[in-house]
């Protein structure tokens, strides 16, 4: 999340994320990739479903630190 916040709302590709963040040698793959964001989404997304927050673009991710937040959005935990 911090990665993406510093790049200042501009897309970063997965294989970026892969090795910067975790190290390409590491064993992770993409799914796990997928995972954290889904995971992150779920947190922070008044609905994860329609995400505003943390976007998927073009096979990159990337953080829209300007939408506005909900008052619920991180608040209640997701019982699902």
């Amino acid at each position: 999340l911090k990665y993406l916040l510093r790049a200042n709302g501009a897309a970063v590709d997965r294989a970026t994320l892969l090795v910067d963040v975790w190290g390409f040698n590491s064993g992770v793959t993409t799914h796990t990739l997928e995972t954290h964001m889904y995971r992150l989404r779920q947190k922070m997304e008044a609905d994860p479903s329609n995400p505003r927050l943390l976007l998927t673009d073009r096979g990159a991710y990337r953080l829209d630190a300007a939408a506005p937040l909900s008052a619920d959005a991180g608040h209640a935990p997701r019982t699902h």
